[in-house]
């Protein structure tokens, strides 16, 4: 009887871990149709984000300028480190409430990429289908969870968020942008490099 308590308390504890990431996304996604700026800081671990960005758009950077490296070399985790800085005020423009919160929502930020066209949608409860066709386009490890937005579009067409666990709340920390994306934004550097 004893054992069949504390098995049964396990799966409780199992199961209420298994749906709390759903729940954080569910409130990202009404803070993101509100569009709600302040609630958007309860939710997003910032540096977590800005990091996660940074090293997406620099690799990127470093392959369409021909600078590549042997990936994981020396060399290439400074021509990184490099890029990142660089990029540094393109991610401070990426994770403004405003762009973030338009990231978030059509899958492109619109005031630094005006002329890509809206992705066919980001963040919301449309994107997300029904609780099986998330469950299905996400991931749950340890402190971290991982889901791919819109659910019903290829990887080319669909954000993939990634959420932390933060003192028990799980907040949004980092986002795989699709690859048309990250080479505007790495084209963006580009033009703003030239233009100095």
């Amino acid at each position: 009887m004893r054992t069949l308590m504390v098995m049964s308390a396990l799966l409780a504890l199992w199961l209420a871990y298994a749906v709390s990431p759903f729940v954080g996304v569910y409130r990202l996604v009404d803070v993101v149709g509100r569009r709600d700026a302040g609630a958007l800081s309860e939710r997003v671990d910032f540096p977590a984000l800005r990091g996660s960005l940074s090293t997406q758009i620099a690799r990127t950077y470093i392959r369409i300028t021909g600078k590549a490296e042997e990936p994981g070399s020396p060399r290439e985790r400074v021509l990184v480190a490099f890029a990142a800085s660089v990029a540094a005020p393109i991610v401070a423009e990426l994770v403004s409430p405003d762009a973030l919160l338009d990231l978030l929502k059509t899958g492109r930020p619109a005031e630094i990429a005006p002329g890509m066209p809206a992705m066919t949608g980001g963040l919301s409860s449309e994107a997300l289908g029904n609780v099986w066709r998330a469950y299905v386009n996400s991931e749950l490890g340890i402190a971290r969870f991982f889901l791919n937005v819109p659910v019903d579009k290829s990887r080319e067409e669909r954000l993939r968020l990634q959420f932390c666990l933060r003192s028990w709340t799980w907040m949004l920390c980092g986002i795989e942008l699709p690859e048309p994306l990250l080479v505007v934004l790495a084209q963006e550097l580009i033009r703003r490099e030239k233009s100095r």
